[in-house]
Order: structure tokens, then C-alpha cells, then sequence
């Protein structure tokens, strides 16, 4: 089966600021240059050593191939290749082999992980979970089986998926490490969660709870905002958690990078329930159609129940006040994430949260110190009920 990802390359701002360090380029049968490289977003370029100005070579790593071969002598090294082109380079950083894992593609998945057990199942594939042989760490693993992907526009929502994980790298969002693929099968190794959140009248959680939960999720939503990006898919089932107090946003097949003209691979798409009135009426939307989601959420966590147009649930003020601006069918006067942090309940929670915060900070800090003979003080806690 051909290759899933060639001429498949992209450039994008990724982030990545300017990195340099010196390695080796081989450059005949059994020559090598020392030359500078260069890290910038995608693209790594190689400079003469003693004239930078003179450019060696250069090469996209979005989606190339990536072999790591690392030399007891040269150091860690790699070979790079990106459709016609091809770089075998030492003497690499870890921080530099990072980047190359993300951005890279590998072909060795079966002798980097083992698979423990599935943990779930989508349209295209599975997903597994999975420990690396080397240091024991353990993964998840979303697995696309490349003979399911009939449709043209499958690929090319993978393909952007995978985009836009790369640019993840917040507490409360879904990141990916590395990618891979057989002759089978696509690969994507993302952090392992076993917690997903849960709606029922059991776990249903009082307001200010609830608006704490919410300030987490809306902070890594305001987070891909920042990045241009819309996620589309905003429920439960996409949310999971590193403990029971941080949720993460996960699942992002149906985000897309935000356009002025709409003009999306999946305009219409979505989960029911949860999708913004102005995307099932095919109308131009911009990054509030998150908001609407997030505002069922939140209704769903206060009252386990999708909301509906007769509800007679009662909420404080400030809280109604906010899921109304949440859940406003006209996207012109629903709220915004800074209109959501301007609600008088949502800042009192916030300065709460903050003033606990400050005093675990502190209890820490006595703690460590409790120790020292020239400090006396007493360890104290806060217990909230």
C-alpha cells in the first residue's frame, strides 16, 4: 500500500522558536560536514560552519519520513526524508530529536510499543493501549486502518487532525508525541486517560463545582482559540481527565482551522444536542459555536440533562445569567470566553479558587521549611466544605 503521508508536507507556525546547535551532515559515502542547524517552525536548515550565510541544505520535516539511527562516535542521528529529498544527520539534541518525533513520521511501531488492550473504537480504526519497551511509560494509541479511508476527505481530516495536535500544549488539551505508520495502518501516540467525564443524576455537581470545572475547560478551549482553531465537537464523550479536578479536551476530528469564509473540509458536522443552531442552518460561524457547546455541558453538569426550550430548572441569577449567554441561539449576542469571565458568580469562583491556590502554595512552602531550626512556624491546612 503506497505511503499515507507523502506529499503530504505543510508549513504552518507551529511555535517552535529558532533552534541552533552544530552537527554533522553526510555528504559522500563515508564524509561528513560539520555545518549549523537551524529549527524554525517546520523547516531545519543546514548552514556552512564557518560561513553561515552559505546554505548546505534544507528540508521540511512536516511529515517526513524519519529513521533515528544513533552512532556510538556521531551521537544521535536521523535520516530525513521528505519526497525526493533525503538528510542523514548527527549529533542532534534530545530536545531537537523531540520536535522530529512530533512533527516526523516513523515506520517501527511495532518494536517501539506493546499493546496492552483496546480501549475504544471509532469510524476508521481503534484505539489501544500501549507502553513503550524502552521506559515502560504507557500511551494511547489511535490506530486508522488506511483500507477504511475510501473517501478523499477522510485522509485529508486525518491529515489535519494530526496538524492540529501537534500544535497542542496546554494542561487541559489532548496532545500527541509521535506518529507512525505500516503498510496497514496509521499510528497516532497521544497521553493516556482513563477517566472520561460522566453525566447522570448521580453526578450531577452544585454550581460553583460546576463553574470550576467550567474555568478549567474554558481555558484550554480559549487556548486552540488562540491558535485559530475551532474544535467542533465539544461534549462528554471528548472530554476525559487527569484526575478527578483537570479535564482535558480531547478528540479533534472535526476541528478545523478557523476560516472567514466558512469554507471548511466538514461544514456541517458535529454531535446533536451539542452543535450550534448557526452550523445546522448552514450559516457563516465563527469560534462561538465552542461556547454553545461548552453551555450544554455546563447545563448537562448542573442538571444531568440536555437543556430544552421548557426548562424550568432553578439556578441562582448569576448562574442563569450565564447559561443563557451560553446557550444564546443568535452567536451575535452569546456570550464570549471574556463575557463568560466577566460573570459575577464565575469571578467570585475564580478568586476562590485563587485565594486556595496561594494558601496551598504556602502550606507547601511551611512544609518544606518545617525543618529548618532558624524558621519556627506551625504546618496549618484549609479544609473547604
Amino acid at each position: 500500500m503506497d505511503n499515507f503521508f507523502d506529499s503530504s508536507c505543510y508549513e504552518v507556525e507551529t511555535g517552535i522558536t529558532i533552534k541552533k546547535q552544530v552537527v554533522f551532515l553526510k555528504v559522500g559515502t563515508n564524509n561528513f560536514a560539520r555545518c549549523q542547524l537551524q529549527l524554525e517552525n517546520t523547516i531545519l536548515t543546514l548552514k556552512n560552519f564557518v560561513v553561515e550565510t552559505e546554505i548546505m541544505n534544507s528540508i521540511n520535516i512536516a511529515n517526513s519520513y524519519i529513521d533515528f539511527n544513533d552512532h556510538v562516535c556521531m551521537g544521535r542521528g536521523v535520516k530525513i526524508r521528505q519526497q525526493n529529498k533525503e538528510l542523514l544527520i548527527y549529533g542532534l539534541t534530545s530536545q531537537i530529536k523531540q520536535i522530529l518525533r512530533l512533527y516526523g513520521i516513523q515506520k517501527d511501531f511495532a518494536n517501539q510499543y506493546k499493546v496492552l488492550k483496546q480501549i475504544g473504537s471509532g469510524s476508521f480504526g481503534k484505539v489501544y493501549k500501549v507502553k513503550n519497551v524502552q521506559n515502560e511509560q504507557q500511551f494511547a494509541v489511535k490506530m486508522f486502518e488506511k483500507q477504511l479511508l475510501l473517501d478523499s476527505r477522510d485522509k485529508s481530516a486525518i491529515l489535519k487532525e494530526i496538524q492540529i495536535l501537534r500544535l497542542m500544549d496546554h494542561p487541559n488539551v489532548l496532545s500527541i508525541k509521535e506518529c507512525f505508520e505500516s503498510d496497514q495502518c496509521l499510528f497516532l501516540v497521544e497521553e493516556l486517560f482513563e477517566m472520561q467525564m460522566e453525566i447522570s443524576q448521580v453526578n450531577k455537581l452544585k454550581e460553583e463545582k460546576a463553574i470550576s470545572l467550567l474555568l478549567k475547560l474554558l481555558n484550554g478551549l480559549e487556548y486552540i482559540h488562540q491558535k485559530k482553531i475551532i474544535h467542533r465537537d465539544l461534549k462528554p464523550n471528548n472530554i476525559l481527565f487527569r484526575n478527578k479536578e483537570d479535564p482535558v479536551i480531547a478528540d479533534f476530528g472535526f476541528a478545523d482551522f478557523y476560516r472567514s469564509d466558512g469554507r471548511y473540509l466538514f461544514q456541517k458536522c458535529g454531535t446533536k444536542n451539542y452543535v450550534a443552531p448557526e452550523i445546522m442552518a448552514n450559516q457563516n460561524y465563527d469560534y462561538k459555536v465552542d461556547i454553545y457547546s461548552l453551555g450544554v455541558v455546563f447545563h448537562q453538569l448542573l442538571t444531568s440533562q440536555i437543556p430544552r426550550p421548557w426548562d424550568n430548572y432553578k439556578h441562582s441569577p448569576h448562574c442563569q445569567e450565564l447559561l443563557n449567554g451560553m446557550l444564546n441561539t443568535n452567536p451575535i449576542d452569546r456570550f464570549s470566553i471574556k463575557d463568560i469571565r466577566q460573570n459575577k458568580l464565575v469571578k467570585r469562583v475564580q478568586r476562590r479558587s485563587q485565594i486556595f491556590d496561594a494558601m496551598g502554595s504556602l502550606s507547601d512552602f511551611t512544609q518544606q521549611n518545617m525543618n529548618t531550626p532558624e524558621i519556627k512556624t506551625t504546618l496549618f491546612s484549609i479544609h473547604s466544605a
